[in-house]
């Protein structure tokens, strides 16, 4: 009975979202898919309660380049890219903001986690030129399966799967499976036992 009122409700939510996925596509033509993903993400960031996620989850299956089966998308929280791949399962908290990344299955994401598109978003080696005018490069954050990523994190580095990533740490380095990592820049604090 739960897998036929959650099957309903994701089609109800897919049919409710058709006339943002209209003004979405509008706005790709004349903006680009990332500033369509970006305006979109704002949107619907806003849309509260478990009504909110189901419509999120909705949207966001026709925008990014793959949303899971029972993902959550917390109240807040906006994408700068269409390159995203979250996988099954998993969740990402309140107020985060996402860039290019792949997120395991069953991974968790706590509140205002910041994942951009790597480390080199910007560059800067030119004093002559405003950096907000140097190439920077973009890159995609991987993020394993069965991952805990504490509130307020900055990621830059990828996760490797099984790993806890403690509230407030900054990664910076690619972690091993099952590493607790803490503290900015993160080091390794302890193993989960496996």
């Amino acid at each position: 009975m739960k897998k036929v009122a959650k099957r309903l409700a994701n089609f109800f939510a897919g049919f409710c979202v058709v006339p943002w996925i209209i003004v979405y596509r509008i706005y790709r033509l004349f903006l680009g898919e990332d500033r369509a993903v970006q305006w979109i993400s704002q949107r619907i960031a806003c849309w509260s309660g478990l009504v909110g996620e189901y419509l999120r989850r909705a949207a966001l299956k026709r925008v990014l380049e793959y949303v899971g089966d029972d993902v959550v998308i917390s109240f807040g929280t906006i994408f700068s890219h269409c390159q995203v791949r979250i996988e099954d399962g998993a969740y990402i908290g309140a107020y985060c903001v996402i860039g290019k990344v792949h997120i395991g299955s069953n991974t968790l994401i706590g509140d205002r986690v910041i994942i951009p598109s790597g480390k080199y978003q910007h560059g800067f080696s030119c004093t002559d030129v405003p950096i907000k005018h140097q190439q920077g490069s973009l890159e995609t954050i991987c993020i394993g399966e069965d991952c805990w990523i504490g509130s307020g994190s900055i990621i830059l580095a990828d996760i490797a799967a099984h790993c806890i990533v403690s509230a407030g740490a900054i990664v910076k380095d690619v972690t091993n499976e099952y590493e607790i990592v803490a503290g900015n820049p993160a080091r390794v604090v302890n193993r989960r036992v496996h």
